[in-house]
């Protein structure tokens, strides 16, 4: 319930039940992604799959992820979408189950498919739900507060996940980690399920508003959010650079200690997400999306130029500061330029995004290491898509903030 000031009038908040469940899922759902993440190229090696074999497992998972949003975006858009979050999070329950009983590589890579299906419906979804529980004049901070669930699980996941390991192999030998670990994945799943049973969502819409949103192929994309999902895959490719790179960068300098970059990186996120939503509430997006970017690049330059631990920490810390406010900002920017209605179309398109920034940083990253031999090379190139971004965000922020005021007024109750 709303709390009401001196003058009579309702404070507006973003904490309702339903927002609440949300984050809950999210925070579950995020754990169980970076237990199991980190180990997946270790068990297809564990499983014999040779050096080829490996890299496609590492990308099929965003891969398959892309390939389905045709799909998955109209169902999130078109269908009940409590019970589509059900199913979605029961999915995730079975694939962590299926990865700790198969022990071929063959129905592992069967999982790692069905896993991709999975994750193609629930970030557009729980995105699109968390936002319909939120007032427009708080988008940015709830969006902010919803996506430390992904700082969480930056922080802990890993770190979790690789304990377990350790502790499964000295049990059971080699490979009950493996085991172990995919089990206690398939559990953070279980806990995600109940706050899908208890939010509160709207049903499936009636024949009049999908009659609105016209056929299932004009809800696969929003043009008005194309712009908002460019910048989601540029700065996509260069964040993605240092999950996948940060350890044999530092075995190439000797850096000891690379998992202090991560917890750094995640405890300045989980600063940076609410932060940043309260300054675009207030300010908008330029204010958040131009400082923000600058640090970015800072820690690109620093990773590239300066070898040493101290040096990888302050950029851990930029890069937390930079990506942890830009992702939100530009998350947020999709949300608010299409209708209510067309908000999980508007997440389906910034995922588009993101599926394919993960996709081509990795497979780029890997290509310029194998011509110039150099991480630190391949660090400084990070730099390239950031910029980028920014004259994408330069050419398109007037026409944004145009589209955002008229949807505000015509959204605005009558009389207001």
């Amino acid at each position: 319930m709303q709390n009401a000031n001196l003058t009579g009038e309702k404070k507006v908040t973003i904490w309702n039940r339903t927002f609440i469940c949300c984050i809950i899922a999210n925070v579950c759902l995020c754990m169980s992604q970076f237990v199991v993440n980190p180990l997946v190229t270790s068990y297809a090696t564990f499983l014999g799959a040779g050096a080829t074999v490996v890299g496609m497992i590492s990308g099929l998972y965003f891969g398959i992820s892309f390939a389905m949003r045709p799909i998955s975006g109209p169902m999130v858009t078109m269908m009940d979408k409590k019970k589509l979050m059900i199913f979605a999070y029961a999915l995730g329950v079975a694939v962590n189950l299926a990865y700790a009983t198969f022990n071929t590589i063959g129905l592992f890579v069967a999982a790692r498919l069905l896993h991709g299906v999975q994750f193609s419906l629930i970030g557009s979804l729980t995105l699109t739900v968390a936002s319909d529980s939120l007032p427009k004049e708080k988008m940015g901070s709830g969006i902010g507060i919803f996506g430390v669930g992904g700082a969480f699980g930056t922080a802990l996941g890993p770190s979790v996940g690789l304990a377990l390991r350790t502790w499964g192999n000295e049990l059971w030998g080699d490979g009950g980690g493996f085991r172990l670990t995919f089990l206690a994945a398939a559990g953070f799943m279980v806990i995600s399920l109940i706050p899908c049973f208890l939010m509160t969502t709207q049903p499936k819409p009636d024949r009049k508003a999908l009659a609105a949103l016209g056929p299932w192929y004009k809800n696969i994309v929003a043009v008005d959010a194309l712009p908002p999902a460019v910048l989601m895959a540029l700065y996509s490719m260069a964040f993605i650079l240092y999950n996948t790179y940060m350890v044999p960068y530092s075995e190439q300098f000797g850096i000891a200690g690379i998992g202090s970059f991560f917890t750094v990186y995640a405890l300045v996120l989980l600063v940076s997400r609410p932060l940043s939503g309260r300054l675009l509430d207030k300010y908008g997006a330029a204010v958040t999306l131009y400082p923000c970017s600058i640090l970015f690049i800072l820690s690109f330059v620093i990773v590239g130029l300066v070898h040493s631990l101290p040096a990888v920490l302050a950029a851990a810390a930029l890069a937390g500061a930079g990506w942890g406010a830009i992702q939100p900002t530009i998350q947020a920017m999709s949300i608010q330029s299409v209708s209510p209605a067309k908000r999980g179309v508007a997440s389906n398109t910034n995922y588009f995004g993101m599926d394919l920034g993960y996709f081509l940083g990795p497979t780029l990253g890997g290509l310029i290491v194998a011509n110039v031999h150099d991480y630190s090379k391949m660090f400084l190139c990070g730099i390239i898509p950031v910029v980028l971004g920014l004259i994408v965000f330069i050419f398109t922020w007037r026409r944004f903030k145009v589209r955002a005021k008229v949807l505000e007024h015509k959204d605005a109750p009558v009389g207001k």
